[in-house]
């Protein structure tokens, strides 16, 4: 379509609207409204048809709001870009009530425009593939150009993509990308950039000079805002994976983040762990995020960040307080919805100090675990929160501020305005001023007083902005100022501007700055200043740069945010000559920063004889970190030897040194010499009895394709150890593999071994028939009275061995009172259900009601599939019985919530923890508990008491991202179920409903597919009385980010 069409149909759909809506929206009842703290209002100020499915916005220096809205479709990337059906709408306020009256589409045709960004008469947007800037030329609320500044970025369509734009306080551009990848190509078509992971990236405002802030492993980066100093902080979905983790972040230049995906980790270079999170929410799916600016909510508002919880259907505050060289967070609800189709994306600051709040309706599924179905009916709305009393601004957007006529002392009077919007656009307009205000700017920087911090900080961010050589000075004087807030800002200035002459002053802060954020700014900022000038000496001192930030790094108590700003800085220098020395150092913090720098440099020249020579030391961080760097360099293994024999003749092993031996010998398992090492070590029957555990469980961990001979052999003298610890440690590392010796045999029969090592000493068996007196014993390991999980570890080795006809219909008669938890694994031991014996045997404890309540249809279904007739109608019959007894029991969870209020949150962890219920043999809370489900520290937090319920009572209703099962069929006709617990290249390890974990090698694979059965068992409700799932109900909401270290304790 000719853009001036497309222009004019724009403008008719807007035309239609306003007129449509001139009269005011209609009003909501109160009850029905989100609820806010007291002392607060809320109403809506835009809904349908005013507004549609809206995601993210952003004001224009006018007060019009500028929208990236959805049509309500659910589509995959390559449908959207073959014909984009989303768009920008723009709605005003023409009467200044609050409340929108006036909508037209800006800009039609969008693929999934992620945020807008008014700034110097453009709106910035990103919608992939692309970062765009669309222009107004003649104000009538249509786009008449669209430039794309930046491409290309990938995507799916699931909202995981390109969110911005957003304006740094330096004037650039910033955006963040999410996991699906990126590259750039120059006019000539040459690759520049390219990369899978996910990052923040910036620009300047034409496009050019595109830069990685920082990147990681995380899924879904969705916006980031700074604070006054030009810090940045941002909202991240699947941060952590294991737990899932979405959380706020401080994000550091050059950070490297999680999750782990090595692939996406390996394109950054590294300064130890990976970044952690600053803010915990759990598995929320955090939104659009906003820092509070204006003093309208009072002073205990200032600098809080609102963040939208897309699944809780709830608005979080978080308190900012600066923690050391980064920052802590208290958190605390702000608005709160009942309503499970009210789904906040955006919340952004108006220019009174009212908060928007942007609800996107119903329309969201792909990818969404919470939205289950996509309502496209529910359109959404945007609501407006106001403090009672307050937002009586006067002009809030200094539209009778002739800023463009005023000088530029006149505009600096203003550096400070109480209103947020105006101080922002007089920064703006004392940078466009150019070297006319640097006099100025200058002036107010040495006002030095309490009360000008506000235009003291404000004046830098204008000069920062003016690309002049003459603009430097003031900033460099800036670094003196009185203020940590002032230094930190002039240091960001400074790096971002590459100004090699302000060295000498950022060395000094490194070395004598109170500050540990002043530090880590100054590090940062010289860490830039090395990679675009190449000066690797300070000019006008003797004391060369790299050695400072070396030697910075051994200060005592540093924490992890002010380290990476110093060996980042060391790595961007690639300075490996002024490095290598420090290798020497007298102090281990200093050796191990140096090493760590050298081996990130692109060009560091690390050799073996360099670096073996550092694990002669007591530190045992330097320690890790030597090890580290020989685990990555094929043939360096055998130098370690010496110091591994030493560790390992110790009588007890400390936690971290063991944790050190065991994550070298498993990164290195693959070397000969740490083979034989391994060996033996296992064969000195001097070796003390935490090394011998230790050794034991890293052959148990061993991703070998066949296991050394060596190993094999220790592993079976291990079965006649006294210590049961060593003995449990090498019967399932024998069983896992299925290596069958006589010795594990005589161990299975033998009555004086603890029955749960001779079952686990069974699952060596698998695929194999079992003797009469061998299967006699597992039998009675199914008696009803014995634990749960005790049945069920009798029971996956019913499964895994080949059954004659006549055991498998003794089987099929404990399946009756099999319980929940074991009879799917039970049903599975049944495998010939095409013989009318064991077909017919297993129906008999199936009809009974105390049996179907543990059983999910995808399960019945699979086995009526293999019977034959008649039993295959009987089956049906069975079937239909279950499928109106799930029916049934959906309804009844909606009346049964109310009457399991008031459980006894102690009761109810004894539960969770206990035998009975068996939930910490999957979930965890805190430091308890299983790690094959979603752990669950923070359940209460994200899931309603209803939701909670209904995942114990139907746990395949849904599934957490991330757990979702799979059946996974093999060549030879073997299928599992279960959730991918881990991955290589060679094989895949199939966690399964009765906690075994098993490996299957991909060349074996003939299929994998999704599974509709979760692996959680179905009908616990009917093992607990209503007493008891009120307790453990009680329990799992009394779980929250607050409590959750409480609870662990306890």
């Amino acid at each position: 379509m000719p853009d001036n069409s497309r222009k004019l149909l724009a403008c008719l759909d807007g035309l239609i609207v306003a007129c449509l809506l001139v009269p005011g929206l209609p009003l909501q009842a109160a009850d029905k409204l989100p609820r806010v703290p007291e002392g607060f209002t809320i109403e809506v100020a835009a809904a349908s048809p005013l507004v549609k499915h809206p995601m993210l916005a952003g004001f224009d220096h006018r007060g019009r709001l500028f929208i990236a809205a959805s049509s309500g479709k659910n589509i995959r990337s390559a449908d959207l870009v073959k014909d984009p059906p989303n768009l920008i709408r723009m709605i005003a306020d023409t009467d200044g009530d609050g409340v929108f009256d006036r909508s037209t589409i800006f800009a039609d045709k969008m693929t999934l425009p992620m945020g807008a960004l008014w700034h110097r008469g453009a709106l910035y947007v990103a919608s992939p593939p692309n970062i765009w800037r669309l222009r107004d030329f003649d104000d009538d609320g249509v786009a008449d150009e669209r430039t794309i500044l930046v491409d290309t970025f990938g995507f799916s369509g699931n909202a995981a993509s390109v969110h911005g734009c957003f304006l740094g306080p330096n004037g650039r551009l910033y955006w963040c990308d999410g996991r699906h990848g990126h590259e750039f190509r120059d006019k000539n078509g040459k690759v520049i950039s390219k990369g899978k992971a996910a990052r923040i990236f910036s620009c300047r405002l034409d496009g050019s000079d595109v830069q990685t802030w920082c990147g990681g492993g995380m899924d879904n980066p969705v916006e980031v805002d700074f604070l006054s100093t030009g810090e940045m902080i941002g909202s991240v979905n699947i941060f952590l994976g294991r737990p899932r983790v979405d959380c706020l972040v401080h994000w550091v230049d050059g950070g490297a983040y999680p999750r782990f995906d090595q692939a996406c980790v390996a394109e950054f270079p590294k300064t130890g762990p990976l970044m952690p999170p600053m803010t915990r929410f759990g598995h929320v799916a955090v939104s659009g995020m906003t820092r509070y600016r204006s003093k309208e909510f009072g002073p205990e508002y200032r600098d809080n960040v609102f963040t939208t919880l897309f699944n809780t259907h709830k608005v979080a505050r978080s308190v900012v307080t600066r923690d050391g060289a980064t920052f802590r967070t208290t958190e605390h609800e702000f608005l709160v919805s009942d309503d499970p189709d009210f789904h906040p994306t955006d919340v952004l600051e108006d220019a009174d100090g009212s908060l928007l709040v942007i609800d996107t309706g119903g329309w969201f599924r792909i990818g969404c675990p919470v939205s289950k179905v996509a309502k496209p009916d529910i359109h959404g709305a945007i609501y407006r929160i106001r403090r009672k009393g307050a937002h009586k601004v006067k002009d809030p957007r200094g539209r009778f501020l002739d800023a463009a006529r005023l000088t530029p002392a006149a505009l600096a009077r203003h550096l400070d305005d109480a209103r947020p919007v105006v101080r922002e656009r007089v920064i703006d307009r004392l940078a466009l001023a150019g070297i006319d205000a640097i006099g100025t700017l200058e002036d107010v920087l040495a006002e030095r007083s309490a009360e000008s911090l506000t235009r003291r900080v404000s004046a830098v961010w204008s000069l920062s902005r003016i690309d002049k050589e003459a603009s430097l000075g003031p900033l460099r004087a800036a670094l003196a100022d009185p203020a940590a807030e002032v230094r930190v800002a002039a240091s960001r200035s400074l790096g971002t501007r590459g100004d090699h002459q302000a060295m000498p002053q950022l060395i000094g802060l490194l070395t004598g700055d109170k500050s540990s954020a002043v530090r880590r700014g100054a590090a940062t900022a010289l860490g830039r200043i090395l990679e675009t000038s190449g000066v690797s000496g300070a000019a006008g001192t003797k004391v060369p740069t790299v050695p400072s930030l070396l030697a910075a790094s051994g200060r005592s108590g540093i924490d992890r945010f002010e380290e990476h700003a110093l060996l980042y800085a060391v790595i961007r220098s690639n300075d490996a000559a002024a490095t290598k020395p420090l290798l020497a150092d007298r102090r281990p913090a200093i050796r191990r920063a140096a090493l760590v720098a050298l081996d990130q440099m692109s060009d560091g020249g690390l050799t073996r004889e360099l670096v073996v020579p550092l694990l002669d030391t007591d530190d045992p961080a330097l320690q890790r970190a030597a090890l580290e760097v020989i685990g990555r360099h094929q043939g360096w293994a055998d130098q370690t030897r010496g110091l591994l024999e030493k560790w390992l003749a110790e009588k007890t092993i400390d936690t971290n040194r063991s944790s050190v031996i065991r994550g070298f010998l498993l990164s290195q398992q693959s070397d000969a010499a740490i083979q034989k090492l391994v060996a033996e070590r296992l064969g000195d029957d001097s070796l003390g009895l935490s090394a011998r555990r230790l050794l034991i469980d890293v052959v148990g961990r061993s991703s070998i394709e066949t296991l050394p001979a060596g190993w094999r052999k220790m592993l079976v003298a291990s079965l006649g150890h006294d210590d049961l610890a060593i003995r449990e440690g090498a019967v399932r590392a024998l069983a896992s593999r299925r290596l069958v010796d006589p010795s594990l045999e005589r161990l299975i029969d033998d009555s004086r071994q603890p029955a749960p090592l001779r079952v686990a000493a069974l699952e060596g068996l698998a695929e194999r028939t079992l003797a009469d007196g061998r299967f006699g014993f597992l039998l009675k390991r199914l008696d009803a009275d014995l634990p749960s999980l005790s049945r069920l570890a009798a029971a996956r080795v019913a499964a895994a061995v080949r059954l004659s006809k006549s055991q498998q219909i003794q089987v099929a008669m404990r399946i009756k009172t099999a319980g929940p938890l074991v009879l799917p694994v039970l049903l599975r031991s049944c495998r010939d259900l095409s013989d009318s014996r064991v077909a017919s045997a297993v129906l008999d404890s199936l009809e009974s009601d105390k049996a179907a309540e543990g059983l999910s249809a995808a399960d019945l279904v699979g086995a009526i599939e293999r019977m034959s007739a008649p039993f295959d109608k009987r089956g049906h019959k069975l079937l239909a019985k279950v499928d109106r007894k799930l029916a049934s029991r959906r309804a009844e969870l909606r009346g049964r919530i109310a009457g399991l209020s008031g459980g006894d949150v102690d009761r109810g962890r004894a539960i969770f923890f206990g035998k009975k219920a068996a939930c910490s043999g999957c979930h965890s809370v805190g430091d308890r508990g299983g790690r094959v489900g979603p752990a669950l520290s923070t359940i209460g937090d994200i899931r309603k008491p209803g939701d909670l319920l209904e995942s114990i009572v139907l746990p395949s209703a849904s599934f957490a991202r991330g757990f979702r099962s799979y059946t996974v069929a093999t060549e030879s006709g073997r299928v599992y179920t279960g959730v991918i617990s881990r991955e290589t290249t060679r094989a895949i390890w199939i966690k399964a409903a009765d906690l075994s974990e098993v490996r299957v090698p991909r060349n074996q694979v003939e299929a994998i597919r999704e599974s509709a059965t979760s692996i959680m068992p179905q009908g616990l409700d009917k093992t607990l009385t209503p007493g008891q799932l009120a307790d453990l109900l009680a329990f799992l909401r009394s779980c929250k980010a607050a409590t959750a270290t409480a609870t662990t304790g306890k």
